[in-house]
């Protein structure tokens, strides 16, 4: 069993004091990962993590740091629970109520929720409505398949729609949302996500998972590297980094310019090369004092390794944190235009390339429902889901918070993973999709309301584009259009020549 020595380090040590800048590191979560063979190893983990937490929690308060989530993330659950279902059930909703224990236990005010690992079997897609639906703290997530040669499993994409819409359906009474717990108000189905080429050992929910006993997972640092469980990683909520990173680069670069103003040809490479500069001493920083932290602990925990950190940009509800300000701040426009997709790729490259040990997706989330700028954005109709999955296509995890209609079809959401799994293997990068239809709202763009403190009032967004109905005069093909015109240049010759052979008759 895990013992861990609490070793409280002074200010000035390790993390910096909040005197030291003008931002706090905002630890999202601490996730500890479980590799089990039987739901007795689950719960042995759970004691262990118990332990490691109180010293990860000792540490970071040591240094005014806050922490949101303690989070647990096994192997695919079908890999320990009782092959009966009914048993495996009720092992689930067991570990959900150790889990509330738990969070008790530590105090404080942080959440305790746990994922069940990626499943990848068809057999228990039925287990999992239940589990996902009859419990307020566990996650999952489903892998989806492409061929070898790239081609999206439509079977597949087909079971995980129909697995999304059983959840809305199974929770409809409670308008699809959670009514206890620390996401009380927030839908189901945010507990689900579909995932393509993604690893073990991000800290992000729902894809978090840890590889099955005695096998590594390889890191995805520039250096490699690979961890086994027990281990730990840390997720940051860190959108305000990105907000003072690009708005300090656009002030050095071009002081003059006042906010808003487009980037001028003379000054753009300049701001472009200063952001990268800035991002790459923001996120460095950070990073950096974090993975302190974590070879710390990983000293101070013996067996326990410190898997590493996962960069990605996660937003915060803040509307003065959210990406769109961000961008916006460097002056190529508004965001979702023209520009866009080069700052994703910026923001990406310096992500992935930070020299410390990264695990996850290490990109920029794009959360319609969690950033309060995307949520305005898609209110309008200016955040279409294409232009998400574009760019995803750069630096994005995909597909995240998203609320469809309410009556979106299992085939309109199959297509949509599809989509996601056909970029994932062709650009050979993780992404995910958590995508929900929305309880209330029939059509697109209609006002979806959360009661749950971490999402923004949005819209739901349309899976296919308007049937718009164009005039048949701008439809016809350009043939047609020139022999209209040259029947009408002959007509016209043949009435002059008669009109001139009138005119020319004698009176």
């Amino acid at each position: 069993r895990t013992r861990c020595k609490v070793v409280r380090a002074s200010h000035g040590q390790g993390l910096r004091s909040r005197a030291a800048k003008s931002w706090e590191i905002k630890v999202r979560a601490v996730t500890y990962f479980i590799s089990a063979k039987s739901f007795e190893d689950v719960t042995k983990g759970v004691d262990d993590a118990a332990n490691f937490f109180r010293a990860a929690i000792a540490e970071l308060r040591a240094q005014d740091v806050d922490l949101q989530m303690a989070r647990l993330a096994t192997n695919g659950f079908e890999q320990w629970a009782a092959s009966d279902p009914a048993a495996a059930l009720a092992q689930l909703r067991a570990l959900d109520a150790r889990l509330a224990a738990l969070e008790v236990a530590l105090g404080g005010g942080v959440s305790v929720i746990a994922s069940l690992g990626q499943v990848d079997s068809s057999l228990v897609l039925g287990l999992l409505v239940q589990a996902i639906t009859s419990t307020s703290r566990l996650f999952a997530s489903v892998m989806m398949h492409c061929s070898a040669d790239g081609l999206p499993d439509f079977v597949r994409a087909h079971e995980c729609a129909q697995l999304v819409l059983a959840i809305n359906a199974a929770t409809r009474a409670t308008g699809g949302e959670v009514v206890s717990g620390p996401l009380a108000g927030a839908p189901h189905a945010f507990k689900l996500a579909i995932t393509c080429g993604l690893g073990a050992g991000t800290p992000f929910f729902p894809g978090a998972y840890a590889p099955p006993p005695g096998e590594e997972a390889p890191r995805v640092s520039p250096a490699g590297t690979f961890w086994r469980a027990p281990a730990f990683a840390f997720a940051i909520e860190n959108s305000d980094l990105l907000v003072a990173a690009f708005s300090r680069a656009r002030h050095l670069a071009d002081p003059g310019a006042s906010p808003g103003a487009r980037l001028s040809p003379q000054l753009g490479g300049a701001v472009l090369s200063a952001a990268k500069r800035e991002l790459e001493k923001e996120f460095g920083d950070a990073v950096g004092q974090l993975e302190a932290l974590g070879l710390r602990l990983e000293r101070v925990c013996p067996g326990v390794t410190f898997a590493g950190t996962d960069s990605s940009v996660a937003s915060a509800a803040r509307p003065e944190d959210s990406l769109v300000v961000a961008f916006e701040a460097v002056g190529l426009g508004p965001f979702g235009g023209a520009g866009t997709l080069a700052l994703c790729a910026l923001v990406t490259g310096v992500l992935k390339q930070l020299p410390f040990r990264l695990v996850g997706y290490c990109g920029l989330m794009l959360p319609q429902t969690e950033d309060t700028g995307l949520a305005q954005l898609a209110a309008r109709g200016a955040l279409p889901i294409s232009s998400l999955l574009l760019n995803s296509a750069v630096c994005g995890t995909g597909i995240d918070t998203v609320i469809v209609p309410a009556g979106a079809s299992a085939e309109q959401l199959a297509a949509l993973y599809c989509d996601v799994a056909s970029m994932s293997a062709r650009l050979k990068k993780p992404l995910s999709a958590r995508v929900w239809p929305a309880a209330a709202a029939p059509n697109p763009l209609d006002p979806v309301l959360f009661s749950c403190p971490f999402f923004v009032d949005s819209a739901a967004l349309p899976l296919d584009p308007p049937a718009h109905r164009i005039p048949s005069t701008y439809c016809r093909p350009r043939t047609d259009r020139a022999l209209h015109v040259a029947a009408g240049v002959a007509l016209a010759s043949a009435l002059g020549g008669l009109l001139l052979a009138a005119l020319r008759r004698p009176v």
